[in-house]
Formats: C-alpha cells, structure tokens, sequence
C-alpha cells in the first residue's frame, strides 16, 4: 500500500491537489494532506509515507528544510519539490538533500504524473532489492555449512571461480588463508552404515552425512580448524588446519583420527575407514591432493573395512575420468536452471577436454555421450515431451549410435539438440507471457469501471508490477498506461454515442474519478471534447 503526503500552507492548493487526482491510476492508494510542516512530521511519525510532494516557501519551516527533518527519520522516503521561484539556488539545495526531482508552479498534471510514476518505479526497485537482500542475508545465515560444503566441492574439482579466495574466506567465515599448511582427511561410512543410522535416526542421507560432518567438527575443534563436505564420489572430505604450530601435528592426527572412528562407530554401529593425506599447501594444492587422495583411498582401502591410512610414499596411476563431468553443478542442473550460457560453457569444456586428452578413446566418448544424451532426454521429459516428437531426426540418430562415432559427430548432435532445447524454452516462456497479457487484458475488460491501477493488474496476475510493465511494453510494444487510456477512451466513445449517460457517469464507468481530469485527456485524445464527440457521433446527428 503506498502512501502519498502533500505539504502546503496554502490549504486550496493542498485540497485541489490532493482530491482532484486520479492518483489511484497511478498506484497511490491513500493521499495525507498537512497544511503546515510540523503537521507533515507529525504525519511522518504516525504513517508510512511513501512520497512527499511539498512547496517550499512555507512559515514554519522552508519545504528544504522539512525533507531535511523527513531524511532523518525515514530515509526511504521519495521527496518532491514546488516552488514559484525559479532560482538555481533552490535546485542546487534539493539536490544536494537528495531530493527526487524539483518542479516549478504552475505544473502540468501531465509532468506530474510522470515525476510520481518514476518515484513509483523508483520505490518498487528499492522494496525489490531490499527483499532480495534479505532473503540473500536469511539464507546464507540458514544454510552456511551447506554453501560451504559447495565451496569446497569446488575446490575440490578445480572450479574455483573468479572471486580471490580471501575474499570468499571473509564471505563464508572459513579461517583458512593462503599458503596455510593443512591436510586432507577422506571418510568412508561403510556398507548400509548411513542407512541403519537413517532408520535408527528418522532421517535422510543428507541429515547423516552432515550429523557426521558436525561430529568430526566437534570431535577435532580442541586442536584443529576443520572444513568438510561430501564430494560427488560420496566420501566425506575434511580440511584440517592445526590450531597452533607443533611439531607433533601427525601424532595428534593419528590420535584424533582414532577417537573419531571409534566415536563415528559408537554412534553408527557400524565401521568407518578413514584416510590421511600428506601436507598440502592451500588453496593451491587442495585440487591435485584430493584426486590423488581418492585414488589411493580406493587401491588401499578396496573392499575392507574400519581402516586408517595413510598417503603411501607410491606414486598414484592417473585418473582416467573425464574431469569435466565430475564438476558440479552437473550439465541437468545447468539445464534445468536455464542457466543456457554456462551449460553451454560446460560442453565446450567436456568437448575440448575429449579432444586434448582423450582424442582416440571410444571409453570416453561414449561416457560424454551417454551423459550429454541423458541430461538432454531428462530434461524433455520433465518438461512434460518425448524426443521422438519433437525431433524425431535426431532420435533416429541417436538409435543408430551415430553420435558415439566419433567427437565431430557428438559435437554436433550435443549442439543440434541444445538449439532445439533452447528454442523450445524461448517459446514456453512466450506462451507464458502471452498468457499473462490476456489475462491483463481481460481483468481491464472486467474491472476498468473499478480498480485497474498497476498495482491490482499485477496482483491479479500474480507478477511483481515493475515486471509486469516491463513484459507488458516488450510483448506489446506499448507501456500498459498508453493501453488502459486507449481502451477508456475507446469504451467513452461507445458510451457517448449509444447511451443517454451523462458525462461524469461515463467518467466514473471508464475508471476516472476526475471529471475535469477526464474531459481533458479526452480533448487531448480527440480534438475534442466529450460533448462534441456526443454531438457528431450520436444516431440523432446522423
């Protein structure tokens, strides 16, 4: 609900102001009058007012002086200046109180009207951002360990992103720093462990993994700085950071890896295998160090259970995977979020990587293959379709296997199918807005006699306003204030010549609360005024 404040010592200049403007078509829903600026502070004090429009010349206090006194107690209130004096002075001095704008009397409405529409626009994308900032604040608040947990993932698969890693450990609270000397802990919940604590606990996989998580937290906090999450291979990976130098850091990690699995076991009934790494220098070392990690936990650990290890001095096979297709967000995920730019970043990432690593490998081929085809297909489906009806060529082709000859020929069914996908998503949300537009169309069909301010159109088609206007000129190719007049003006016309209506009852039916107000945008519209439109367009002249 917004709420406008006129400040005046001239009492008729506030009344006419105030009661003889259509400010419901602009969105305004209760108008405040103060004859004096005291008045208007004590208004400030009691409502929320949202837009000030105040001369001033006045007695008490100059209308500078008053948005200097309104700034400090509502800073978010959008302040618009009268004066009959022309002076540059004046200008310069509202400025540099931030006034919005800074208008000269007499004012047409129509200058008016566009000055509290901007102000409007205004206050609409500061209530956006604020929200956005809050909900931004509330989740980060809520889900800390899990954005951390998603930071290290990505260290841990080398997408570290553009932000320098200082300032992403002042975001997030992490007490790493650069050149710091950590190691790096894999865990293993053996065979049915998660599940059994599960059941036991009332809970999900990820309820578990993160109970362990805090468990190993608490367990090393006395001697350790630690960091953990659960990678795409399902181990839980930790970062520990000594609390203090000391030279015996790997007999106090023997020791504290001992407790945890016997703590972790206790509560899970079940065997834990951990494995320790070697020093590692962070952040730079935190990528190598954990694919090797996983390499050697796998040929050390195997199949047995409740072990701790340690990095063995031999050196590791290299991993034969495809790096790309480990890192997260996966490309279904990218799809999914219409997130079309890095989707298509991470193809040509996984492409170049299939031709500079893995040129000649069938393997890797159709493992990129079989991943490109089924986030695709999965995609399709969820969106309600079948390949086979909306591209059955290319289906056809991938029966064949003809995509999995060779790189050139995935490459371009990845790009064909990503197209089709692409402009499939394109007409969806065409159709979407479409839609939104009839239903605008139709509300101001149905309600224009009553409430058709921007506020309840975009209420009744469940859009935030600022993006209601905003969809409505780009599918339109007019703003939706021009459409609302054409279609007042188009039903005063047919009133006027069909019906015996006075003219201020075919004001009230069209929307205005005005009649002067009507009669001149009609003039304006026509050439004329409503009683002449009556005269030439009526049966009786004909």
């Amino acid at each position: 609900m917004r709420h406008l404040l006129i400040v005046d010592d001239e009492a008729h200049w506030v009344d006419n102001l105030a009661d003889h403007k259509p400010w419901d078509e602009l969105g305004i829903d209760v108008v405040h009058k103060a004859y004096s600026p005291l008045e208007a502070l004590e208004l400030m004090d009691t409502f929320p007012i949202d837009i000030v429009i105040s001369d001033i010349a006045m007695q008490e206090l100059s209308g500078l002086e008053l948005i200097e006194e309104i700034a400090k107690k509502r800073t978010e209130t959008v302040c618009i200046l009268f004066s009959g004096y022309s002076e540059f002075e004046y200008a310069k001095q509202a400025m540099r109180l931030n006034a919005f704008d800074y208008l000269l009397k007499p004012v047409k409405d129509e200058e008016l009207f566009r000055v509290v529409r901007k102000a409007l626009e205004q206050l609409d994308q500061r209530e956006t951002d604020r929200r956005a900032v809050q909900k931004l604040r509330y989740t980060v608040g809520e889900n800390l360990p899990l954005i951390r947990s998603h930071l290290l993932r990505s260290w841990l698969t080398g997408r570290r992103g553009y932000i320098p890693w200082r300032e992403q450990a002042e975001r997030y609270g992490l007490p790493f720093e650069e050149s710091d000397k950590v190691w790096m802990m894999l865990l293993r919940l053996e065979k049915d462990a998660d599940a059994a604590f599960a059941e036991a606990a009332g809970a999900d996989r990820d309820w578990v993994e993160f109970a362990v998580l805090n468990i190993a937290e608490e367990w090393m906090a006395p001697d350790f700085h630690v960091w953990g999450c659960r990678d795409d291979l399902g181990y839980l990976v930790l970062l520990l950071k000594p609390m203090e130098e000391t030279e015996g850091v790997l007999h106090l990690l023997e020791r504290v890896m001992l407790g945890l699995q016997q703590k972790l076991k206790a509560i899970l009934k079940e065997p834990v295998s951990l494995f320790l790494t070697d020093e590692l220098n962070f952040p730079e070392g935190v990528h190598a160090t954990y694919g090797k990690a996983v390499a050697s936990f796998r040929q050390q650990v195997g199949d047995r259970q409740e072990l701790i290890l340690f990095e063995s001095p031999a050196p590791s096979a290299a991993p034969k995977s495809l790096r790309t297709l480990q890192s997260s967000p996966t490309l279904l995920q990218l799809l999914e979020m219409s997130q079309w730019e890095q989707a298509r970043l991470r193809l040509d990432e996984l492409f170049k990587e299939l031709g500079s690593h893995w040129p000649e490998s069938l393997e890797h081929l159709l493992i990129a293959g079989m991943e490109i085809s089924t986030a695709y297909i999965q995609l399709i489906h969820r969106n309600g379709s079948y390949l086979s009806q909306l591209a059955p060529e290319l289906m056809a082709s991938l029966s064949d296997y003809a995509p999995f000859r060779s790189i050139a020929a995935l490459h371009k069914w990845s790009d064909d199918m990503f197209l089709l996908i692409l402009e499939r998503q394109r007409q969806e949300v065409q159709t979407s807005r479409q839609s939104i537009i009839r239903k605008v169309h139709q509300f101001i069909e149905d309600r224009l006699h009553a409430d058709a301010s921007l506020r309840a159109i975009a209420d009744a088609v469940h859009v935030h306003p600022t993006h209601l206007s905003k969809i409505y000129k780009l599918e339109t190719g007019q703003s939706l204030s021009e459409y609302m007049t054409n279609v007042r003006m188009d039903r005063a016309c047919r009133l006027l010549a069909e019906s015996g209506l006075k003219v201020y009852e075919i004001c009230e039916r069209v929307g205005y609360m005005d009649p002067t107000h009507f009669i001149k945008v009609f003039r304006k519209y026509y050439h004329m005024t409503p009683q002449e439109y009556r005269e030439r367009h009526s049966p009786s002249s004909e």
